[in-house]
């Protein structure tokens, strides 16, 4: 289904057979990307490309089936994302084969991948708050070799340690007057998923009175969390419009819990933080 127009096809907007005869013979895919809010209601994932002609962006929308939840959404995620070719035919004698051989080409190199970065091309399709539940799917379902390892994100590890308060009962008196708690690649703006390569850092958790109302905490790492030579990763922030002084003891506490969760894990999932080159060594 197409999703998009550049400027060769937008006068064929309304027009769902034209627009599927120019995707046809101009659309160059590039990779896969889920577009929600809640996972829970996401419908469809989307091939991102561009116009062979313009360069411009270009999407092909491919609806999912409707009704599916948890393991079975992500199951269908996962298959759609590993065997999905919309324009071209598949022929076992030849493979693929469209008007558009570029697009052919990059079905073909699809299927040649590994397992391991088949793996770590769906991880990278979710949002910080599901990468955790996405990966406990993959390593059930495509177990990983030695020395592969699938990266916790700087959000995915806020979310985790959010998540392990949750579970273990010391998040009720916060949540009852939180406003939001958001990972900071979702914060406006902000994109970017910082993979952690690096286990030499510090989850810290620093509690600020708002400047207008409410009280924030601001999550982040400080150390080695990466290659980048960067010393500081912002991961996320939790916010009470509340200012009262039990709100302030709330998430005063709430910062020492979450510093422990968050160490807690990252101690117990070593393995995932430790650098490229030391994970080679040792296989």
């Amino acid at each position: 289904m197409v999703f998009s127009y550049c400027q060769c096809n937008r006068h064929m907007a309304g027009s769902d057979e034209a627009a599927a005869n120019f995707y046809n013979s101009h659309f160059i895919p590039r990779g896969w990307q889920l577009v929600y809010c809640e996972l829970s209601e996401c419908g469809a994932i989307h091939l991102t490309g561009y116009c062979k002609r313009c360069y411009e962006d270009l999407e092909e929308m491919i609806l999912l089936p409707k009704g599916l939840a948890g393991d079975d959404l992500l199951k269908s995620i996962y298959n759609t994302m590993q065997t999905a070719h919309p324009y071209d035919t598949f022929l076992p004698q030849v493979g693929y084969h469209g008007l558009c051989k570029e697009r052919s080409d990059f079905y073909a190199r699809r299927d040649k991948r590994s397992q391991f970065a088949r793996s770590k091309e769906f991880l990278n399709l979710f949002h910080d708050y599901d990468r955790e539940s996405a990966r406990l799917w993959l390593e059930k379902n495509y177990p990983l070799q030695p020395g592969e390892v699938l990266r916790d994100t700087g959000g995915s590890l806020f979310c985790t340690a959010i998540h392990m308060a949750r579970e273990n009962g010391d998040f009720g008196k916060a949540e009852a007057i939180l406003d939001y708690i958001l990972p900071c690649a979702h914060e406006t703006g902000r994109k970017e998923q910082v993979e952690l390569t690096a286990y030499e850092f510090d989850f810290e958790a620093h509690l600020n009175w708002g400047g207008s109302e409410g009280i924030y905490i601001d999550c982040y790492l400080t150390g080695k969390f990466d290659e980048s030579g960067r010393f500081v990763l912002p991961i996320g922030t939790i916010k009470t419009l509340k200012r009262d002084l039990e709100a302030a003891k709330i998430m005063g506490e709430l910062c020492g819990v979450l510093t422990h969760y968050a160490s807690q894990y990252v101690n117990q999932n070593l393995l995932r933080y430790t650098p490229e080159k030391e994970l080679k060594a040792k296989n």
